[in-house]
């Protein structure tokens, strides 16, 4: 049973609104000592509003109207933002999505980690001696030379350890994670969900943590919370939440997981639709995929090398490879109407590869065909025009809008590298918007006005605007909960289909793999080790690497 000695965090019937707008409705959460609670629903459902609340960075224009956030004694609801500051960092700190967000790049990580001691009174040494412990606590490897690195020297993966290394420093009392392993692969992403279990058992603090993985949720959480449009739709254990689910809702998002579907599917459920998967017979993939011409896309022996910046090592003339080779005698093809997915970690080549193709990388050796024409041995005017043949629908679709300019004269300006007369203008653009299922009022708003998923089908719209004889998709689904991921991706696969486009696809997640993709290559440390169809490469791995990939991928429901 419980006791208020048990309890770290009780949330009372939050509300709290955006200019008069609720973002979350009576919100209840309770959370003891030493358990783990997993936050899960749709974008926009107030999962990032109430962990906000919690930790007192709410933006200006968000207001508490109604209810209590208790913290041992403490309302933090009516907390002043200077006394937060005796809370945040050392009784509740924050792992991020996006682990530069937490780091400077112009401090070191050994500045992050003492920074982090600034209440201690205790000398330089001691601080350094506990940033040591504090990168040796989430096996970060030579903890020693890292302090005097900058995060651009670092890997994604070896970011987030330094970031979750800033927040169980102070042994804090709770801890938040936000969607901490949303960029990583499958098998660093099993390595931080058992590092978050570690360090939180070690501690023995309660920790919060916010995803759309439900296999995650599985794997690591005691308790569940399943929001919807502000509420709080189910919660309870993650065992009887997910086995006998009470609320309609969660048995949706749960039918929605493409990782719970086990034959692959053309068309991914829904929330909208959830029983609206659509299997894929071997004729019709035929019939998409044209096998009896040249492939529009074939390289051949790419080999990619990058120059290592200056170093302390070579001023002091000892011997070190002065180049770094990110791609290594690579070669594959694309036919028209097929999807070909790159999997690999993190520095595997798989981003380099892709800007290879359009030459915003330069290749040392090897050969680059799209539709006949080398794209390494083009001249200007030429590489242009294969740059609008190619489309590239990029990771971060709100990054990759201007902010000044609405998202419609985003997608006019795409138009305008086309073949669109300035007087048909407005209609082609009504007719995109249409096409990816969007409002066409949506035309007059701004990146900032968008979700994260009509982000994305503005992102696709201003793709084929070109009109392009190619997609490449640089993890689209990244951060997206598994109805907007299904809608995105049902979109690719209708838009296939009208147009027998051909769609190269980056990405980390495997279960959209496995549903979409007709081939998959598999890379490691610049290298193809294993590639395929995909069905062949799921069914039987050759390649050690693959099966520690998949077997990482793994995280089943109770």
């Amino acid at each position: 049973m419980t006791t208020p000695a048990d309890m770290v965090l009780e949330v009372r019937g939050l509300t709290v609104e955006y200019a008069g707008n609720p973002a979350t409705k009576a919100v209840d959460m309770a959370i003891d000592k030493g358990r783990i609670v997993g936050v899960v629903g749709e974008s926009g459902s107030g999962k990032s509003t109430l962990i906000s609340a919690v930790i007192g960075l709410l933006p200006n224009s968000a207001r508490i109207t109604e209810g209590s956030i208790m913290f041992g004694e403490q309302d933090l609801a009516r907390l002043a933002p200077n006394d937060f500051r005796d809370i945040r960092g050392s009784r509740i700190s924050m792992v991020s999505q996006d682990p530069l967000s937490a780091l400077n790049p112009v401090l070191t990580i050994g500045q992050h980690l003492m920074d982090i001691q600034f209440r201690e009174t205790i000398g330089g040494d001691e601080k350094r001696d506990r940033a040591i412990k504090a990168l040796k606590s989430v096996h970060m490897p030579d903890p020693e030379s890292r302090l005097s690195m900058y995060p651009h020297e670092l890997s994604g993966g070896q970011k987030q350890r330094v970031s979750i290394a800033m927040a169980i420093m102070m042994k804090p009392e709770l801890l938040i994670a936000d969607e901490p392993t949303t960029a990583l692969d499958a098998t660093l992403e099993v390595e931080i969900i058992a590092l978050l279990k570690e360090l939180q058992e070690d501690i023995g603090c309660a920790m919060i943590f916010v995803t759309h993985h439900l296999g995650v949720v599985a794997s690591l959480c005691d308790d569940v919370v399943v929001m919807y449009e502000g509420v709080v739709e189910e919660a309870g254990t993650v065992q009887e939440a997910f086995r006998h689910p009470r609320s309609s809702y969660t048995s949706k998002l749960l039918r929605c997981d493409p990782a719970q579907i086990s034959e692959k599917c053309r068309r991914l459920p829904t929330m909208s639709a959830p029983d609206g998967k659509m299997v894929e017979d071997d004729d019709s993939a035929k019939r998409r995929i044209i096998r009896d011409e040249e492939p529009i896309l074939q390289i051949k022996n790419l080999v990619v090398r990058f120059r290592k910046p200056f170093s302390l090592t070579k001023f002091l003339g000892r011997s070190e490879r002065s180049e770094i080779t990110a791609v290594d005698n690579v070669s594959l093809n694309l036919a028209r109407g097929e999807t070909l997915a790159i999997v690999g970690e993190s520095g595997s080549g798989k981003t380099t590869l892709v800007r290879s193709i359009l030459q915003l990388v330069r290749a040392q050796s090897g050969t680059i065909e799209f539709a006949g024409t080398s794209t390494l041995e083009t001249n200007r005017k030429s590489l242009s025009s294969i740059r609008r043949d190619i489309a590239l629908v990029f990771q971060d679709p709100i990054g990759s809008l201007s902010p000044r300019m609405t998202v419609g004269n985003s997608v006019r300006e795409a138009l305008r590298h086309g073949a669109a007369q300035p007087e048909s203008e407005q209609h082609e653009i009504e007719k995109l918007f249409t096409l990816v299922g969007l409002p066409v009022d949506f035309i007059q708003r701004y990146p900032h006005e968008l979700s994260g998923g009509q982000a994305r089908r503005v992102c696709v719209a201003r793709a084929l605007a070109q009109e392009p004889r190619m997609i490449i998709a640089d993890e689209p689904t990244a951060g997206l909960d598994v109805s907007i991921q299904g809608e995105i991706l049902n979109l690719l696969a209708e838009l296939q289909e009208k147009l027998q486009l051909p769609i190269l696809i980056v990405t980390h997640n495997l279960n959209v793999v496995r549903h979409i993709s007709d081939r998959m290559v598999i890379m490691l440390m610049g290298k193809i080790v294993e590639h395929g169809s995909t069905e062949e490469i799921f069914s039987s791995p050759q390649h050690d690497y693959t099966r520690r990939l998949l077997d990482s991928n793994d995280h089943p429901l109770p």
